[in-house]
């Protein structure tokens, strides 16, 4: 019954047959479909070839070699066997914002040159809406400062996403030019003084942007050898007169970046919240004519948020708005990039593991994998789960043999093994 179910489905996608052993992967995989743990004897009685390596499990230091032992082990693999292929490959991870950054610098994505591994096709799947619209994480980044410190490094990286950096058209060479400046002007938190009276420190203008903003100006206005105290300000001496662009540049960035903040601290409806954040992600940023549908998709999801809350009338505070605005970017799995003829880097979700030659599983950490899911206060059915309820547990442990069994020929998992400082061993996840 089951094969004429499979009846003109492809070969690659039909499940291996279980009286397939010999190898350790195919020992692992009989024991599961049969639910029976081997005895002692028994797996002394089974004999394997030498150097089987169908089932590796490596134990690293961080998350950063995890991604370097995994990237040896597929060129090793692709250089073994000629007849497999990227599209025979996938990996998949619990968290596939942490590993992404690292995969696309390890696999050289944005390269062509260098280690083999940086030829291979790889296509990052079920990825956040804010990983892939840079205009999205200048939102969330503006939610992030608004009712926070605002401190210079904060603002700085806000300065170095791409978004900002080309609509006010600063380069590597100025960006550093300006932290330069920042440091020396003692510039540490707070807009002014009047952004620190939620610290309760208002009457202390003192190393605030407003401050540092005034002796960098007040350095290009003045010249170098008449530097004297201005009212409160001392003139920045590290300022030349043929930076006067960039002085203005960044004072008004600031300028925008301080209207925003204030209009999304007097925010109290949806309605109030989006606009404010439309407003500001408009004068913040500007995107490239090739990247045009990124401002079309952050309106689309802004209006969907306040759609979505009774007309945008709903009152909201402002752990509720990025509460909010996490859930709705928060990565989806999605037919996108899945299964596309390259190497496939996907999160561990339901209907991912499809059958395929190498099964790679990336980050099983302890206390990562599997997911300790946390009661929301406002969901009244969690405090008291019933059977048949979802539990995150036991979907993780399902996924984990799920992955297990769609490996037909090669099955690799990576963990953190030990702390990248100290060395300090730890313990692979549970499962």
């Amino acid at each position: 019954e089951l094969r004429r179910t499979l009846d003109g489905i492809p070969a690659e996608l039909v499940p291996t047959s279980s009286d397939d052993r010999g190898t350790m992967l195919g020992w692992l995989q009989h024991d599961l479909r049969a639910n029976h743990a081997p005895t002692y004897d028994e797996r002394a009685a089974r004999h394997l070839a030498d150097g089987d390596r169908t089932l590796q499990v490596h134990a690293c230091h961080g998350p950063a070699r995890q991604v370097d032992v995994l990237r040896e082990v597929l060129v090793g693999m692709l250089e073994d066997d000629p007849t497999l292929e990227p599209r025979d490959i996938l990996v998949m991870c619990p968290d596939i914002e942490t590993y992404a950054p690292l995969i696309s610098a390890g696999f050289g994505l944005a390269t062509t040159e260098g280690h083999p591994a940086h030829r291979l096709r790889v296509k990052l799947a079920d990825r956040a809406l804010s990983s892939t619209n840079p205009l999205l994480a200048v939102a969330g980044g503006l939610l992030e400062l608004a009712g926070g410190r605002v401190t210079a490094s904060d603002v700085l990286d806000l300065a170095a996403t791409d978004p900002v950096r080309r609509r006010f058209g600063f380069t590597d060479d100025e960006l550093d030019r300006v932290s330069r400046w920042v440091s020396r002007a003692g510039v540490r938190w707070g807009l002014d003084d009047t952004s620190r009276a939620a610290f309760r420190m208002e009457r202390f203008p003192h190393n605030t942007w407003r401050t540092g903003l005034d002796r960098i100006l007040l350095g290009v206005a003045m010249s170098g050898d008449d530097h004297r105290h201005l009212g409160r300000g001392l003139p920045l001496d590290d300022v030349g007169s043929n930076e006067i662009d960039l002085a203005g540049r960044l004072a008004e960035l600031v300028d925008r970046l301080d209207r925003t903040l204030s209009a999304l601290a007097a925010a109290q409806t949806v309605a109030d919240w989006t606009t404010g954040l439309r407003a500001g992600v408009r004068s913040l940023t500007d995107v490239a004519r090739d990247d045009a549908w990124q401002l079309p998709q952050f309106e689309r999801e802004l209006a969907r948020a306040a759609a979505s809350s009774d007309e945008g009338g709903l009152e909201l505070r402002l752990s509720d708005v990025r509460a909010m605005l996490q859930s709705r970017l928060a990565g989806r799995p999605t037919r996108a990039n899945f299964r596309t003829g390259s190497l496939t880097v996907a999160t561990m979700v339901p209907m991912r593991s499809v059958p395929h030659r190498v099964v790679c599983l990336v980050g099983l950490d302890d206390g990562v994998f599997p997911r300790t899911g946390a009661v929301d206060g406002d969901d009244v059915l969690a405090r008291r789960p019933l059977t048949g309820e979802r539990d995150l547990r036991s979907e993780d442990r399902q996924l984990l043999l799920d992955a297990v069994l769609a490996a037909t020929e090669h099955l690799v998992i990576t963990y953190t093994g030990a702390n990248e400082q100290s060395g300090a061993p730890r313990p692979p996840a549970v499962p």
